[in-house]
């Protein structure tokens, strides 16, 4: 497994099953890789650092990128749809919701769909931060839709 190193040099090992996990996932069309291209050109320059996020477990801390990575390969692998993006919504370390955009296919049925999305949500939500600490975003979980060709063009 490759090595990721983060603040002072230190490897994370979950960082990095993260990045194999998801190299694990099929490549995407012709399409949706020009759409990531389109979203992410400038992305260097609109990053923000990373937020922690307190968890049930007193002491141990979660990342606001870990989060979003297990979303995507978790809504990706179940549902079959890519992420766009996650925005982890809250103060501080609290969460208090997520906003998910994902591409739609012409015939899918996006009510089904959303609701599968924030299933799959509320189940990252509480392995990672815990039942109690997730209470409030597990209730607020809003999921957008785009469709790869309205976008492209």
């Amino acid at each position: 497994m490759n090595d990721i190193f983060v603040d002072g040099g230190h490897s994370d090992e979950t960082d990095a099953w993260l990045v194999e996990a998801s190299r694990d996932l099929d490549e995407p069309d012709e399409d949706v890789t020009r759409l990531i291209d389109a979203i992410s050109t400038n992305l260097d320059r609109v990053r923000r650092p990373a937020r922690t996020l307190a968890t049930d477990e007193p002491g141990v801390r979660v990342s606001d990128r870990i989060i979003k990575q297990l979303l995507s390969i978790r809504i990706r692998s179940t549902i079959g749809r890519l992420v766009v993006f996650v925005t982890v919504d809250g103060d501080d370390d609290v969460v208090a919701g997520l906003r998910i955009g994902l591409i739609a296919r012409y015939r899918d049925d996006l009510l089904a769909l959303s609701n599968e999305v924030r299933d799959v949500a509320e189940a990252v939500l509480s392995a990672t931060l815990g039942d109690w600490s997730s209470a409030a975003a597990r209730q607020a979980i809003t999921v957008r839709w785009q469709d790869v060709y309205t976008r492209l063009t």
